[in-house]
């Protein structure tokens, strides 16, 4: 819910009669206010005269002061609110600290500008007056973060950490009592407020690494060409978004929330001329255990991608998921997970199979309807050349076009008809109507089964290649080109399902979903409709494409690829979120961009 900033006037100026107001919402703790000054005095420097309002929006993460972060954290407690705001016109720009926002942002919405970063590094705050090392004897630690409570264990490991939530003020008072041998705070957090002389040590990054974002305010607009998204720009740092960029990076990699105890941080250094990012990471298993640190150093540009990859080693390294209750045995893999299925009906029914194999509980979304064509009779003209031998030779690309040539299988040809499959369930298909391929391409994408087929293709065979009216048209050009006289029909058509169901949307909603399989780009476009608005809540699940032709459907949509099997099929799917979650051979991007 909002309301208006009654107590702050000075944020209000005499609104000039042209232009309406630019509201900025903010969350309505002391330090989130101070901040919301900060980004609208800021703003006023470059509005030309335009008012700045500032508006509170009260966060489910301040609504619930008393439940841990680990069971309510991970799926933006105190952003949405905010993002719905924004996204309902009901403020044009919103205010956090950059660790507070997921991984993954609702369709329509950007982060427009990191315009402030303070120290990023966390502080002790003690009654006593000395760091964690000389801190008493079992000492009693307070903290809210996994992250924080697991580096503390590993500096003191007698220590007993006790949860600790409320305003940074109430935080503060807490500190005081013999409740708490010592508190850990942000140390940004502090310095805003002026209550810098309450920290009695700072804790390097290599030995106690701060959350992805850390010290670091973010603006967040619609997307371009909002006019806010156009004001909010102006007051962006390049070096501050490039360092959170990379952060935010290793946080989609790890596919972490707030239960997930993981740290980033990156510092842009400038060598002849040319950025260069240092960068400190660390990442625990979410029972607390298996700690482990990473460095590195990347060029500018190849930073972002370096701090992926990093993570996914890192993954793989640790196997961080245990909160599930899984284990590494292939039963138990996916235990306490739910997965979000996609794509076909075909493959959905053995994804579904796969994913309970291994303990977990699949969750369908149907994304896509696979209709007849409209007007068949090209279809049918086809299936009587086919029968006839009119064609030298078939591409198959899926399921769907082998059902769709059914009866044509069924009939005597007057020849031997050669064909070409894309992956083995297409090839499955084809042999279960009585045909054996002649070529099955691994790669699902046009470009290589052209490049499996450019040494078979003769200039002038005849071609029939049947697809969905929705297909790329790389696939029919690349034949062409070498030579063969290609018959495109539209043996299917791919409909898009836009409307998410309750009670999925619910559970989506609630971060519950582990894991996201995504089949096809159809079904990527069908997911985004569906649950776009829902993308933060998912910031802590696993995403794996089919193949590289949905990987890059997937980029383009702002999603991750955690992983992603050479052979495009339900099972291989399956098998490649266990590799990705408990480090077993596993297949993966050949680049590893993200970008």
């Amino acid at each position: 819910m909002t309301q208006p900033l009654s107590n702050l006037s000075a944020l209000d100026l005499a609104e000039p009669v042209h232009e309406s107001p630019l509201v900025i919402g903010t969350r309505g703790s002391a330090l989130a206010l101070h901040q919301a000054q900060f980004v609208a005095d800021s703003l006023r420097t470059v509005s030309g005269g335009r008012a700045i309002h500032v508006q509170i929006v009260t966060s489910e993460g301040d609504l619930d002061k008393s439940s841990p972060l680990t069971e309510i954290g991970g799926r933006g407690v105190f952003t949405s609110s905010l993002q719905r705001a924004l996204t309902a016109q009901q403020v044009d720009a919103a205010v956090h600290s950059s660790k507070d926002v997921p991984s993954l942002s609702p369709q329509g919405l950007v982060l427009a500008a990191f315009p402030q970063r303070e120290d990023a590094r966390d502080a002790v705050v003690s009654r006593h007056g000395v760091g964690l090392k000389d801190l008493p004897p079992h000492p009693v630690v307070g903290t809210s973060s996994r992250r924080r409570a697991v580096q503390v264990q590993a500096l003191r490991p007698d220590a007993r950490i006790v949860d600790l939530r409320g305003n940074i003020d109430t935080r503060l008072a807490k500190a005081e009592t013999d409740q708490y041998d010592a508190i850990i705070l942000a140390a940004a957090g502090l310095g805003r407020m002026g209550w810098g002389d309450r920290i009695v040590t700072l804790l390097p990054v290599d030995q106690f690494t701060p959350a992805p974002g850390q010290g670091a305010l973010v603006i967040e607009t619609r997307e371009h060409p909002d006019p806010a998204f156009a004001l909010v720009a102006h007051i962006d740092k390049y070096h501050g978004r490039l360092a959170l960029e990379v952060e935010r990076a290793f946080l989609r990699g790890v596919g972490g929330g707030c239960i997930t105890p993981l740290g980033a941080h990156a510092v842009i250094e400038t060598v002849h001329g040319l950025d260069q990012v240092r960068f400190w990471g660390m990442l625990a298993r979410d029972d607390g255990t298996g700690l482990t640190r990473v460095y590195d150093e990347w060029p500018g540009d190849r930073a972002r991608d370096g701090a992926f990859a990093v993570a996914q080693a890192l993954v793989r390294e640790v196997h961080p998921n245990r909160v599930f209750g899984g284990s590494g045995e292939r039963e138990r893999q996916f235990r306490g997970m739910k997965i979000l299925v996609t794509g076909s009906d075909h493959l959905v029914t053995r994804l579904v199979e796969g994913v309970r194999s291994r303990g977990g509980e699949p969750i369908v979304m149907p994304t896509i309807r696979i209709d007849a064509p409209l007007d068949p009779r090209a279809l049918h003209e086809v299936v009587g050349f086919l029968r006839h031998g009119r064609f030298d030779r078939v591409v198959l690309t899926s399921q769907n076009a082998v059902e769709a040539l059914v009866d044509a299988w069924k009939a005597p040809n007057a020849g031997p008809i050669w064909i070409a499959a894309v992956g083995e369930s297409t090839a499955q298909a084809l042999r279960e109507s009585g045909h054996e391929p002649h070529l099955v391409a691994e790669d699902s994408r046009a470009e290589g089964l052209l490049d499996a087929m450019a040494s078979v293709v003769v200039p002038g065979d005849r071609i029939l290649l049947p697809l969905s009216d929705q297909a790329r048209p790389v696939l029919a050009e690349g034949l062409v080109e070498l030579g063969a006289e290609v018959s495109v029909v539209t043996a299917y058509e791919t409909h898009i399902i836009a409307t998410i169901g309750s009670d999925l949307e619910r559970t989506m909603g609630q971060g519950e979903i582990a894991a996201v399989l995504l089949a096809s780009p159809s079904a990527v476009e069908g997911f985004i409709a569906q649950a776009g608005h829902l993308l933060p809540a998912l910031s802590g699940a696993s995403f794996v494409a089919i193949g590289g032709v949905t990987a890059d459907a997937m980029l383009a949509a702002g999603l991750p690829v955690h992983a992603m099997p050479q052979t495009p099929g339900a099972d291989t799917m399956v098998e490649a979120l266990a590799a990705y979650l408990w480090g077993n051979t596993v297949d993966e991007r050949g680049d590893g961009s993200q970008t």
